[in-house]
């Protein structure tokens, strides 16, 4: 079964992008477990949500390469494609548990997820003719459009320049989001008194004005 060249285009900008240019990512994230029956998040270790995105930020660092047991020995490490999965799941289980702790809100938490799942569509080993293809394909192009309003399809010549440009269009709306929390409280109050006509008055003032004499 071959990767997409989509996987390995995705794992290069991951492996290759300056530590200048991108947020380091939380130490705790290489050895971070997310098998099935996800783990428990105590307070110690709750992520807010500049920490969520930058734990995103690396989620393609430190990958070890797998490497042959010997006879009788167990096998330790892990294939990139495989940790950057179990990542993806422990940031799942992260943002639920800031989510329940109040740290962030059902808008963050939902786009949030909905970038996880991007990224986990991006490492699913996909073969020529296979129906999930299809799936993933419609799922791509739905985030592309949604953020940036560009459609993506198999084969584009520019494909992986859209989709990257959607992940960091992604990236910039959701970290505005949080740099601007107390703005945004602010401003809902002003819309909100002129995005509506008022309300119309009480029925027993309505007729003390109309009894009034001219």
């Amino acid at each position: 079964m071959k990767h997409t060249l989509l996987v390995f285009l995705v794992l290069a900008l991951g492996l290759t992008l300056p530590a200048g240019e991108r947020m380091m990512a939380a130490p705790e994230m290489a050895a971070a477990p997310a098998a099935a029956g996800a783990p428990a998040t105590d307070a110690a270790t709750l992520k807010d949500g500049y920490s969520l995105l930058n734990s995103l930020l690396g989620l393609f660092e430190n990958l070890v390469p797998e490497k042959k047991a010997a006879a009788g020995e167990q096998k330790v490490t892990k294939d990139g494609l495989a940790m950057v999965d179990e990542r993806l799941s422990q940031l799942g289980v992260d943002s639920r548990a800031a989510l329940e702790a109040g740290l962030i809100d059902k808008i963050f938490f939902h786009r949030y997820q909905r970038l996880l799942m991007h990224y986990k569509l991006i490492i699913m080993p996909v073969v020529r003719g296979e129906l999930l293809k299809d799936l993933i394909a419609r799922a791509i192009d739905d985030f592309t459009w949604n953020v940036t309003y560009e459609r993506w399809a198999w084969g584009d010549k520019d494909g992986i320049a859209k989709m990257t440009a959607a992940l960091e269009e992604e990236f910039v709306q959701l970290m505005i989001y949080l740099d601007t929390r107390q703005k945004r409280e602010e401003l809902k109050k002003k819309i909100g008194k002129r995005m509506l006509p008022p309300p119309p008055p009480p029925p027993g003032k309505k007729k003390m004005e109309e009894k009034k004499p001219e």
